[in-house]
């Protein structure tokens, strides 16, 4: 069997590592704040950094759905 060359966008790259790390990060924030009534990001960053963490991390999800889509699609 010959097998084709494997395309770039069909592997995980940089920037879905990076947006999963900050799916992760998200996930753990909110099962703090959920569990414990603890917000680590606004406690490590203050109100007006941790909004655009929070930003960042909902950016984050949005491009994981649309590359998982993506790569289920293959």
């Amino acid at each position: 069997m010959l097998k084709g060359k494997k395309k770039s966008e069909d592997s995980v790259n940089g920037l879905d590592a990076a947006a999963g790390a900050m799916v992760g990060i998200g996930a753990l924030n909110w099962g703090l704040v959920g569990l414990a009534n603890v917000d680590p990001v606004r406690a490590i960053f203050g109100k007006k950094v941790g909004r655009v963490v929070y930003a960042l991390v909902g950016a984050s999800a949005a491009y994981g759905v649309a590359r998982g889509a993506q790569l289920a699609k293959k």
